[in-house]
């Protein structure tokens, strides 16, 4: 008996690096993004897992437009300041508070739907729609989070810059690096919050 269970081990095992292609399991498991935890919050809250959705999407959408343009990529970057930065805000586990975290995530999904219509101007692609549509979703289901709440929300104007084609395509490269930035921020609050 103790031989077949060895055996059976060792089967196990081998299946298991074969899917894993040699890595370990930790590592695949980490490729993915997911773990058993964030699966599960993804599952049991749509706000949580729509957050994911999009931050997949803006993610994609980078990748393309870096394989059209990627000399952009080791071009002089055009900065573009993250709503949710600091402790400050309320959003990280040191400082957590989740009216003020909340206010923060509308604030910025607002700034970036603006940000995203001159990504669609600039740069042709069918995802640009889509993240724009969940945009949307997203701030309406964060603004009903914060409904109890009632509060003044200023968002702040961005003027983005207009010229050179060079220009306009750092613009675009800067503005969907940091709205990735942002929401892989807001996905792991509005994770936390669903806990």
């Amino acid at each position: 008996m103790p031989s077949q269970l060895s055996f059976l081990i060792s089967a196990l095992l081998a299946a298991t690096l074969s899917l894993s292609e040699g890595k370990s399991i930790a590592t695949s498991l980490e490729s993915g993004d997911t773990s058993g935890d964030e699966l599960q919050a993804t599952n049991s809250n749509p706000v949580v897992g729509l957050a994911g959705l999009l931050q997949a999407d803006v993610d994609k959408l980078q990748q393309e437009f870096l394989a059209q343009f990627s000399e952009i990529e080791n071009g002089v970057n055009y900065d573009i300041a993250s709503p949710i930065n600091s402790t400050a805000d309320g959003c990280f586990k040191a400082n957590f508070n989740k009216f003020r975290c909340l206010k923060r995530i509308y604030t910025g999904l607002h700034q970036f739907e603006e940000q995203m219509l001159y990504v669609k101007k600039e740069f042709q692609s069918l995802l640009v729609d889509g993240v724009i549509y969940r945009t949307r979703n997203l701030q309406k289901t964060v603004r009903d989070m914060q409904q109890k709440h009632k509060s003044s929300d200023t968002v702040p104007e961005n003027v983005l810059p207009t010229g050179s084609p060079w220009v306009k395509k750092t613009v675009v490269n800067a503005i969907l690096r940091s709205y990735n930035q942002f929401l892989i921020h807001a996905h792991r609050a509005l994770r936390y919050m669903s806990k």
